[in-house]
């Protein structure tokens, strides 16, 4: 199973007093461990201050409150265990960014985003043109932009990738208009990533018999 399921779920207050208690959908994210439902809590896995598990039960402690999962079994929550105590992998390393990669960003505004990048890779261009780019990031913030995803087309490499940027709860620039533009210009989407709280990108490829 990854790292989100649907689970018995207890909140307790720092006190120790049970908040509430339902079934919920449960996920790891890379900075949070987000429960959804009647028991929403998000806890910073930066916050954490204890990971312990019981037959089951996996219990993790953080200042804000203690959240107790009920796993399908003793080994699953030893799983997510582990999982919650590895380091969080970077954005730069799901975002598949290789320092020997040529990176150009069009449009794109995020400073922790571009940071990130710039720490992996020197060969990086925001330029108004470029060409043979393993990696093209374009930031789409308004219909009118959506044609940067065939700019970036023409400027990648065979077997390189575009990651389209779009703020979230905007359909008229979300994944459907996305996949769209994208299809127009024979890429497909093959991975979604978490950019901010505000942000999101999808990962465009030419499909693999395309590719050289």
């Amino acid at each position: 199973m990854g790292y989100e399921t649907k689970c018995r779920v207890r909140v307790d207050d720092p006190s120790g007093a049970t908040r509430r208690a339902d079934d919920a959908t449960v996920l790891i994210e890379t900075e949070e461990l987000i429960v959804r439902g009647v028991a929403r809590v998000k806890i910073p896995r930066a916050s954490i201050t204890g990971i312990t598990t019981r037959g089951a039960t996996l219990t993790v402690a953080a200042p804000t409150a203690t959240v107790a999962l009920t796993l399908a079994d003793a080994e699953t929550a030893l799983r997510w265990r582990r999982r919650l105590e590895a380091a969080p992998k970077a954005l730069v390393d799901k975002l598949d960014v290789k320092p020997e990669m040529k990176v150009w960003l069009v449009g794109v505004n995020d400073t922790a985003l571009v940071d990130q990048i710039r720490s992996r890779t020197a060969n990086l261009s925001s330029g108004r043109t470029a060409s043979a780019c393993d990696a093209v990031f374009v930031q789409i913030d308004a219909l009118a932009q959506l044609d940067r995803i065939a700019r970036a087309a023409k400027a990648m490499v065979p077997n390189g990738f575009i990651w389209a940027v779009h703020p979230k709860g905007r359909p008229e620039v979300g994944d459907v208009a996305i996949f769209a533009a994208a299809r127009t210009v024979g890429l497909i989407s093959t991975k979604v990533a978490r950019i901010s709280d505000t942000l999101s990108a999808e990962k465009l490829v030419r499909p693999r018999a395309e590719r050289r």
